[in-house]
């Protein structure tokens, strides 16, 4: 199995392993996510109902106001990566006391795929990831 490091700036401590799930697109909250059962319900966004419970959620970045808050509660991704944090990102990953990171070497999105196994070590400051058959 080909395995590939990335080095990022971690928002939010931890160590965690799991399957990716990757979005093309950035992520946004208040009305377009279902914290209960952990998927966007924006329509037209191509996470559409596809689950994020205990994946590492792999994003652009999120967008939109205060209600990206709602990927920290209930149904949580089991860490978030992306290309450009803010504010949301941080809050969210605080809430929900996931491992999150930003500002890496390499763009997540390009080199991680949906189903790949992903160890993200924020504690460290890098990213391992072992790509799917």
């Amino acid at each position: 199995m080909s395995k590939i490091r990335i080095y990022g700036r971690a928002e939010w401590p931890g160590i965690v392993e799991a399957e990716a799930l990757v979005s093309p697109k950035p992520l946004e909250g208040f009305t377009n996510v279902d914290s209960e059962k952990g998927y966007t319900t924006e329509r037209n966004h191509p996470l559409f109902k596809v689950p994020y419970t205990g994946k590492v959620l792999v994003y652009p970045s999120p967008r939109g106001s205060g209600g990206f808050m709602g990927y920290a509660r209930g149904a949580v991704p089991a860490a978030f990566l992306h290309t450009e944090g803010n504010g949301l990102s941080i809050a969210a990953a605080a809430t929900a006391q996931i491992p999150s990171m930003t500002d890496f070497d390499v763009d997540p999105c390009s080199v991680i795929e949906t189903g790949d196994w992903v160890l993200v070590n924020a504690d460290e400051g890098f990213v391992e990831i072992t790509k799917k058959d």
